[in-house]
């Protein structure tokens, strides 16, 4: 985005209202950069059969970081709504993550996700573009990539979200899913009143939801940035705990509002 934005133009006050929260990504995005910089000695491919898996957790933290930002934006801008779709897909990417990394083959089990993954991208090409396929695809083994691909297919995202804190599932990416579907129950927050001239529906920025996305946003990649130190081999107690620290001074701060 261009620097000259200003992401609380039209609502200057919105910081000030959630400046905790605010404030709490930018810290955590200063430690990340910490650790980018710090241990680059460690953040490095692995070699053998450990390659893929290690190329999958470091692409998952970019991805990860880059939707964190996103999401703080869209709170900025006075869109939480929206913010809680992003949000949904990062609680899912830390679900499959430390699915992925806490079993005792996280190598297979990578193999497995990077299976279905493409099965499921062969799917999409086969219907949205006529079956015309990359050449890559014509590399692929499709007999192991169909038994990999049914392994990782025998758990769903609840099963797999019982190797994270609960409430990242149960409270969390449920709700986010009902916005991200816009179901009755999603759209009804917009009806934001109802008089003699009939509903009023509301479209524009607001304060809706911010708190919770900032809270839960940090939450999230706080975990998935433990998940890749531990996998990395990173040991530093003092950024563990200053996550820990701030991530329970917003659940108080949560708790007042």
């Amino acid at each position: 985005m261009s620097p000259e934005i200003d992401f609380f133009a039209d609502d200057p006050g919105r910081f000030q209202r959630f400046q905790g929260e605010f404030r709490a990504q930018n810290l955590l995005g200063d430690l990340v950069n910490e650790i980018l910089n710090g241990h680059r000695d460690k953040l490095k491919l692995k070699e053998g059969e450990d390659r893929d898996l290690s190329l999958l957790v470091a692409a998952s933290l970019g991805k990860g970081l880059k939707t964190f930002q996103a999401i703080a934006r869209l709170c900025a801008l006075g869109f939480g709504e929206d913010a809680m779709v992003l949000l949904r897909s990062n609680v899912n990417l830390l679900i499959n993550t430390r699915f992925i990394l806490s079993g005792e083959q996280p190598v297979e089990r990578a193999k497995e996700f990077i299976a279905y993954s493409i099965k499921e991208r062969l799917k999409y090409l086969d219907v949205a573009h006529e079956g015309r396929r990359p050449e890559w695809a014509e590399r692929l083994n499709l007999e192991e990539m169909e038994r990999d691909a049914s392994k990782w297919s025998q758990t769903n995202i609840e099963i797999r979200a019982k190797r994270v804190p609960e409430f990242h599932y149960t409270q969390g990416y449920r709700l986010y899913s009902s916005i991200e579907h816009s179901d009755a129950m999603a759209l009804n927050a917009y009806i934001t009143e109802w008089n003699e001239t009939g509903p009023r529906i509301a479209s524009g920025p607001s304060d809706a939801f911010i708190g919770v996305a900032l809270v839960h946003s940090f939450g999230v990649m706080a975990d998935l940035v433990l998940v890749v130190m531990d996998y990395f081999g990173i040991e530093r107690p003092d950024i563990v705990e200053t996550l820990k620290r701030t991530w329970a001074e917003l659940g108080q701060e949560a708790g007042r509002r």
